[in-house]
């Protein structure tokens, strides 16, 4: 008896499931945003231009070239131009005017690097109407060692040689006083001494020049009003 064996099916592997691919999600932006986007941007670009066109615009000003004391007269190398950012809380001189400068006083001291301006400037001069000009001679004993600046107030104090010895005439003379105003200080000589030209009433100037033929003048410094 025959037996028919049937040939086994081939060993086929079950198929390999399929991965599920997402498809991205594109999201739609409203055009809305996207405005608004550009409007932000061209804002922000309108105010950094502003900004730098007011930061960066220089203006043309006169400035001090070199120390200036009160009460001098201005020179040409005494000033120079500068370039400066404009400013509504400074009020320099403009440049354009640099040479209508020259000449005129100072009503205070400039330092160097400043920027000048109209209230440090005056056409006033020093010797007033009813005053008189005294040039007087000082030893380096009866003279400030403050620098005196032209236009300052000091105060003329007589101060006789022989005021030690006791006598009642001399006694009276000491301590006899005027107020003066300092025009110019020249340069010491050889011995030290320099001549103050003070400017003081024409009643006190023949008195002040009496005091200084004799040598019997000193200076104190009167303090600023205010």
């Amino acid at each position: 008896m025959s037996t028919t064996v049937k040939p086994s099916a081939p060993d086929t592997a079950p198929p390999a499931p399929q991965s599920l691919v997402r498809q991205p999600v594109v999201r739609r932006r409203r055009s809305s945003w996207i405005a608004l986007g550009v409007a932000v941007i061209c804002i922000s670009g309108a105010a950094g231009g502003w900004l730098y066109t007011e930061t960066s615009h220089r203006e043309p000003v006169v400035a001090v070239a070199r120390d200036v004391p009160m009460g001098a007269e201005l020179k040409a190398e005494d000033l120079v131009e500068a370039q400066i950012a404009t400013d509504p809380a400074l009020a320099p001189v403009a440049a354009r005017d640099l040479n209508k400068l020259i000449g005129k006083r100072t009503t205070v001291g400039l330092a160097r690097g400043s920027l000048l301006t109209r209230a440090s400037v005056t056409d006033e001069p020093l010797v007033k109407a009813g005053e008189q000009l005294v040039g007087v001679s000082l030893t380096p004993s009866r003279l400030l060692a403050t620098r005196l600046s032209p236009g300052q107030r000091v105060k003329v104090i007589r101060t006789p040689k022989d005021s030690a010895t006791g006598t009642t005439d001399e006694d009276k003379a000491a301590g006899q006083s005027m107020q003066a105003t300092v025009i110019e200080v020249g340069r010491p000589d050889n011995s030290g001494d320099r001549v103050v030209d003070l400017a003081v009433t024409q009643l006190e100037g023949t008195r002040l020049a009496i005091w200084a033929a004799a040598g019997e003048v000193t200076l104190s410094i009167v303090p600023a009003e205010g």
